[in-house]
């Protein structure tokens, strides 16, 4: 089995383009050494649909790592010619490296043997030939990598309908591989009166959506940070897929936001419609992403595509980061047919990077119409956290705190006996707020955040205080879990993370009374929880309602400016439209 930086990095450096007639040979190379003599394609089979159904007839090409001299063929391409990661992407240099799998069909009217043996270029089916991978280079995801691309490609073609609508792709496939085409969205229609070879074959088919009509956009909700182990976990938030920034050039560009103030607006009452915590709003950037600025990887080929991303609010109100937004976002953009790797450009000037890991247990299967679950990690900046000075800490403890939790001291929470002030004055070890006061940060010793747990929030007394802007942070060390885990004395329903922190999140300020999962909050938790247990990996458990897990890696850098909290959890995809 392939490790998983392996296949990374084979992954990392395919590029897909159409075959050439030079391609041939080596496509024939393929051919006939995957499949048996009497099931392979002919090299004058080949020819013809290359030359007869060149659009329908792309390759995956790996570019030379530079570790060793190009074994196949030589390449120079030019923008439109090649896809990388989801996107049409320039390389202005001669690129060298290898085909390694490739995908053919050819159009008819009917899906039977004699009418595969021809081109029909308004044909209603595209049926597929072949789809292979050179045996070197199998069991590290190229082919369904380049499955999902073709069928981008596919779609693309068929939304411009320059030779006719295409109903359907179709293809024969082997029992044994009847599992990778449903996990690549084909479904199985019956077994095939078609005889190729000696072996029985299925026929399968995937449909085609009806084409686009121009001026739609994609609109998802994703639960993120979801557990796997947990349905109805993790935070929902909507995300809306743009072809380009709201509003017009026209309408004036805002210098701050890079939208036109009419923009702005139009997102403000989408996300009203939407009515999500938090709505993220994403489209290609007009200056492509750099090497040096989104850590591209490529040598010698494209780096990972960068999109804008802006949040807002249920009530409108737009915020300069949305941890769980952006992991829903990421989950629209990465996965089969898409990226592996993309840069989101935030409002506030920050550079995110999410990087697609692997597919989660649990929730989601692939071809169920959910997009399954995807396992993500986000690049985010790292925030420290500054401890009160002691006039505003006595404030914070002698009323702030204890008017907003006032509700502790009603009705059957009978321990709480005491004077509310006393309550956290002696159970607050630390209270601070994150980088230019974003965030009052409150941590507590696991029996006080265990008793306000049923506590009868006033959001007002919250709103109040002036000594943050969006939101307060109620956290704990997880002491309790942590030796659980140590003696072996986990729930076996529950997922097999080693919970290091516990936490939840209040933002009245911002619209959100308390919010499910805050991805961005552990900006300041990651690293807060990682020093105090000496650790650069910190899982934590946000405990709303809905609950979440968040796994947070902690990237020290070269010097203070560089350092970077790397947020992992789950996304499953709830649903999509338009």
């Amino acid at each position: 089995m392939a490790s998983p930086g392996k296949t990374r990095s084979i992954l990392d450096r395919i590029i897909f383009r159409n075959v050439t007639p030079t391609d041939v040979p080596r496509c024939f190379e393929i051919e006939s050494s995957s499949y048996p003599d009497d099931e392979a394609a002919s090299k004058s089979s080949l020819q013809y649909r290359q030359h007869h159904a060149a659009q329908y007839f792309r390759c995956a090409f790996l570019i030379n790592d530079g570790r060793a001299s190009s074994d196949g063929c030589v390449t120079k391409t030019s923008i439109g010619e090649v896809s990388y990661q989801g996107q049409d992407r320039r390389i202005s240099s001669t690129v060298r490296g290898r085909i390694v799998g490739f995908v053919c069909s050819t159009r008819c009217d009917s899906f039977t043997a004699e009418s595969m043996t021809t081109h029909v270029a308004t044909g209603r089916y595209l049926a597929v030939h072949s789809v292979v991978v050179d045996e070197k280079y199998r069991g590290l995801g190229v082919a369904s990598t380049m499955l999902q691309d073709y069928v981008r490609q596919m779609t693309r073609l068929n939304d411009m309908g320059t030779h006719g609508p295409i109903d359907a792709m179709v293809l024969l496939a082997k029992r044994e591989l009847l599992g990778f085409y449903l996990d690549n969205g084909f479904r199985a229609t019956r077994p095939s009166p078609i005889v190729h070879g000696r072996e029985r074959w299925y026929e399968m088919e995937r449909e085609f959506d009806a084409p686009r009509a121009s001026g739609g956009y994609d609109c998802y909700l994703v639960d993120s940070f979801a557990d796997p182990a947990r349905q109805g976990s993790g935070n929902p938030a909507g995300v809306v897929v743009l072809e380009a920034a709201p509003g017009s050039d026209e309408d004036g560009m805002e210098p701050s936001s890079g939208v036109s103030s009419r923009g702005r607006q139009w997102m403000a009452t989408v996300a009203r419609e939407i009515n999500q915590a938090e709505t993220a709003f994403v489209w290609p950037a007009r200056e492509p992403s750099t090497a040096a600025d989104d850590g591209g990887d490529v040598d010698g080929g494209p780096s990972p595509p960068r999109y804008e991303i802006r949040f807002y609010t249920c009530t409108g109100v737009e915020v300069d980061l949305c941890g769980h937004a952006t992991l829903a976002a990421a989950s629209t953009l990465l996965g089969p047919g898409g990226h592996r790797v993309v840069a989101f450009g935030a409002n506030n000037g920050e550079l995110l990077r999410a990087t697609l890991g692997a597919r989660a247990n649990g929730r989601g299967a692939p071809g169920d119409g959910t997009g399954g679950a995807l396992r993500i990690s986000l690049s985010f900046p790292w925030k420290d956290v500054t401890a009160l000075e002691r006039d505003e800490f006595d404030l914070v403890t002698g009323s702030v705190l204890p008017r907003a939790f006032a509700g502790a001291s009603s009705g059957n929470n009978s321990w709480f006996k005491i004077k509310q002030t006393d309550f956290f004055v002696r159970h607050a070890l630390m209270i601070g707020t994150t980088d230019t006061r974003e965030d009052l940060f409150v941590e507590l010793s696991e029996e006080g955040f265990d008793l306000l747990g049923e506590v009868k929030v006033d959001y007002d007394a919250l709103c109040e205080f002036g000594g943050y802007t969006r939101g307060v942070i109620i956290c704990c060390r997880a002491t309790k879990d942590r030796e659980d885990a140590e003696s072996g004395e986990e729930d076996k329903d529950a997922t097999s993370q080693r919970i290091d922190f516990r936490s939840r999140f209040f933002g009245p300020k911002v619209g959100i009374l308390e919010d499910a999962v805050t991805g961005s909050a552990h900006c300041s938790l990651g690293p807060h929880f990682g020093a105090k247990l000496n650790s650069d990996r910190v899982v934590g458990r946000q405990e709303s309602e809905r609950g979440g897990l968040v796994e947070c890696k902690l990237l020290h850098g070269d010097d203070k400016a560089r350092r970077v909290v790397e947020i992992t959890g789950t996304a499953v995809r709830a649903i999509a439209g338009k």
